[in-house]
Parts: C-alpha cells; structure tokens; sequence
C-alpha cells in the first residue's frame, strides 16, 4: 500500500512523490541468541528461569525455552519506528483460569488482548514482556499485526513445568524394598503438564521406623546425604523422595480390662481384644500391637489380677501374655491378646488389666511442610508394599508438594467440587471423586474402595488424578519452586 502526494514545481510541471509505509514481514521466537528463531513448534518450560544450568540439549535445547516471558523478534521490511499489535493465542483445548483465579495470582494471566508496541528506529524489535500463563500442558501462538491489516503467526509453544526427584535410599532392608522405578509417577505427571526426570539415587543410613517423634531426625539425616547428590545441584525444583521401612505411629499407655474372670490352674486362657479410637479417627476400631517394628521396642507394658471387692492385685508376667496373630500369613499383625490366668491364685474372680502401646496408624507416606522432602515407606501392616504402590504414594505426596488439593484460596487454583479436608477425614486436603458428595466423613472403610482418585486420604489402589484434580493439578503455580532442606 502506498501514499500519493501531488506537488506542482517551478518548471510548472506535476510531480507525484510515493511514500512507501513500512509492512510487517517478520514474526519470530528466538531460540536462545538475538539472531538464532525458532524453527518450529517447541516446549516452553513455564517455571525455570533464564539459567544454563537448565539447557541440557535434551528436554531444554536453549535459553529461548525458559521462562513464561518467551522473547519475541518482530521485524518490519522497512527501517523506522513503526507501530504493531501483539497477543498470545490459546489453543481451544487449553485449561483455563476464571477470573476469581486470575485476580488471586498474576502468573494465572497471559497476553490475551491486543498489546500495541513500536520498533526501533531499525524497523526491529524483541519483545520480553509477553506473558504465557504458568499451566502445564497448554499451547499458544503469537499474532503480530501491522496498521495496514497485515498479520503473522509465530510458532506454537507448548507449555510444561520441569521436576527433578532425586531418591534417598537406605542402606539395608528399606533400600532393597525401595521402588524400582518410579516410571508410573513420570508417566502420571506427564499428564498433567510436568516433565520429571529421575536422578541417580543417593544412600543414607537406615531408619527403621519414622514415627511421630522421629522427623527431625529422619531431616537431619536425609539432608546429610543429600548435599552431595545431583538433586541439589537443581534447586529449586528437586523434590527428594526418601524411604523407610515403617511409617508408623505409636500410641502408649492404652489401657484394657476385663471384669468378672475366674483364674487359678483349672480356668481357660483369657482373651482381651484390642480396640480403641485413633488420634486422628475418633471412632473405636481394633487396634493392632506394636511389635516387630522397631528394634528393642514391644507392645507390653503391665498386666495385673485384681481379685473382686478388695485392693489386693497380682502381677502377671509378659510370658503369661501372648499376642494373637490375625492369620498365619502376618504373624505380627495381631488384634488380640491370650492371658494364661493358671498361675494366678486359685478359686478367685476379679479384673484382668492390660497396659500396651499399640498401632495408632500406618501411614503410607508423608509430604513435610517446609522443605522438599517426602518419605514413603516400603513396608505397611508388616507387609512389603509393591514398586506399583509405593509409585502411586510418590504421586499422592508430590500432589500435596505442588499445592493439591486446592482449598480456592491465596495463589491456589479455584477449589475444586470434590474437595475434603482433614474436618472430614484423614490429614491435610484431599479429593472424595467416587465417594458420594455430602457425607460428615470421607475415612471410613468403604470410602477407599468407592475413592477413584490418587489424591484421596488414604492408598486405595488408584495412581490416577481425576478430572478435578487433573485440571488443578495443570493449572497449579510452581515458579517458585520449593525450599531445600
């Protein structure tokens, strides 16, 4: 398109002067250097900053893969301050954010209307403003257009979040138990817009149990050996899978009886079934002794004979008390207790008591708050737990590390429809997708078997999100990573 001007001389003659307008005839990403673009379409990892230590000429072939502000060349044929309109273009199956979301966290934006810039006086330009939102698996384009209707469509950028996990396996027994792979949990995030790459595993010495009095040093540990290992070098962005045998917790000082019991050498071995409410479950249930989980620690703590209608007690031995086990599979799994009362003085009734520490709960793995840290263990109600569970406790506890399940509020996604928190069950919030809506609780036993989604509260055989979650999971924002140990 051009303009005409007409102008009359001194010679008396018309002369037309054409001046040419500058057009738009370039619109590129750059690829890293200010001259090197984009060839074709490409992954843009959202959460790493500009950095070499990420270009590692695989997943990230440059620099120009870094960052949610993707630098963008525009070029016009003609040198010369010339005006243009720039806009990231969603694809229509991206996730998207409402604009409650938006209005709780900047990153959740992207360039979506018309932004008007100007050249250099070169008639060129690289722009480093022009936001992608922070969501995995989503793709843009960028249109340019110039004031005579002319546009261009860049390349498409496919956005993802890249993690490092780097294992800490003990030495012994857990670190032979651990997970052999945790491909199941690269393949499940893959789903969800993240790039996770598995680094070697590094040793530590070896715990047998992590109880709740037992996280500052299972920490302290963790973290010694984890200064020298390659986890460290891709902070923030490493989570550090820890393993142990047990996670199990301890209660002491239980209390059981039984009332109205003949003993003496004629009378039947006395049978006491353990049972009680959790810390966490207020409802009685049975309740398992605590043996065989940690080195030099058992379940028995005191048994006594009080004959009726007097003040007169009689100790009873641990060798007169026996554990009881569920099944001969699980010799340790044990619900019960058999007292022997011959010993104990002839043709008198009176009250059995029993004082143990017993199983408050097993817990399949922990994400502690504060650092990058997860522990997951290798064995549950003294049962070796499979490479396919321990992977799908990996992807619930990497769950609760990226800020699942979203309760809606500060710089979290919108909470999702079937969202539960610890008022209604279990710790922490979680996800009753399969469960019916509206209960007062979400842990009892059935609710794991209907549970659908790998970020219920309990292991429930499923390493899937579901809809909800997997939306959630796409739309949450990692850029600041997570603090080291």
């Amino acid at each position: 398109m051009t303009d005409t001007t007409d102008f009359e001389c001194a010679d008396g003659k018309e002369h037309v002067f054409v001046v040419k307008k500058a057009k738009l005839c370039k619109l590129e990403l750059l690829d890293g250097a200010e001259d090197s673009f984009l060839s074709k379409d490409a992954v843009q990892f959202v959460n790493l900053g500009k950095a070499q230590k990420w270009v590692d000429n695989s997943s990230v072939s440059s620099l120009g893969r870094l960052g949610f502000k993707p630098k963008i060349h525009v070029e016009f044929d003609l040198p010369g301050v010339s005006e243009f309109k720039l806009k990231a273009v969603p694809d229509s199956k991206n996730v998207s954010y409402s604009d409650e979301e938006k209005s709780r966290n900047a990153s959740f934006t992207f360039l979506e209307e018309e932004k008007t810039y100007r050249t250099e006086s070169n008639g060129k330009v690289v722009i480093s403003d022009a936001l992608l939102n922070v969501a995995g698996g989503n793709s843009f384009h960028f249109e340019c257009s110039d004031s005579q209707g002319k546009t261009l469509k860049s390349h498409k950028l496919n956005t993802q979040r890249k993690v490092f996990i780097q294992e800490m396996k003990m030495k012994g027994d857990a670190g032979n138990s651990a997970a052999s792979s945790v491909s199941t949990v690269v393949g499940e995030y893959k789903k969800q817009g993240f790039v996770v790459e598995a680094l070697a595993a590094q040793e530590m010495p070896a715990m047998e149990n992590i109880g709740a009095d037992d996280a500052g040093a299972y920490i302290s540990s963790v973290k010694e050996a984890y200064k020298t290992s390659e986890g460290k070098k891709k902070e923030p962005f490493t989570l550090v899978i820890g393993y142990t045998s047990h996670l199990a917790v301890k209660t002491t000082g239980r209390e059981l009886s039984k009332i109205n019991v003949p003993v003496g050498s004629d009378k039947p071995d006395v049978f006491i079934n353990i049972a009680g409410p959790g810390k966490k479950n207020p409802a009685v249930q049975s309740k398992y002794l605590w043996q065989e989980i940690v080195t030099g620690e058992g379940w028995f703590e005191r048994a006594y004979f009080q004959e009726s209608g007097t003040n007169m007690i009689t100790e009873i031995s641990k060798a007169y008390c026996v554990a009881v086990p569920v099944n001969s599979a699980n010799p340790f799994m044990s619900r019960k207790v058999k007292i022997n009362v011959t010993k104990l003085p002839a043709g008198k009734t009176g009250k059995i008591v029993l004082k143990l520490a017993w199983v408050d709960r097993m817990r399949a793995g922990l994400s502690f708050v504060g650092n990058n840290l997860i522990c997951v263990c290798t064995k549950a109600w003294w049962q070796t737990i499979s490479t396919v569970d321990q992977n799908q406790v990996i992807i619930h506890e990497m769950g609760h590390k990226i800020g699942m399940v979203p309760n809606g509020e500060g710089a979290l996604p919108d909470k999702i429809t079937t969202f539960y928190d610890d008022s209604k069950g279990h710790v922490g919030t979680h996800c009753h997708h399969g469960i019916p809506a509206g209960q007062a609780r979400y842990d009892n036993s059935p609710d794991a078997a209907l549970s659908d989604c790998v970020m219920y509260g309990a292991t429930n055989g499923h390493s899937a999100f579901c809809v909800h979650c997997s939306e959630a999971a796409k739309k949450q924002d990692i850029n600041a990573g997570w603090p080291t140990l």
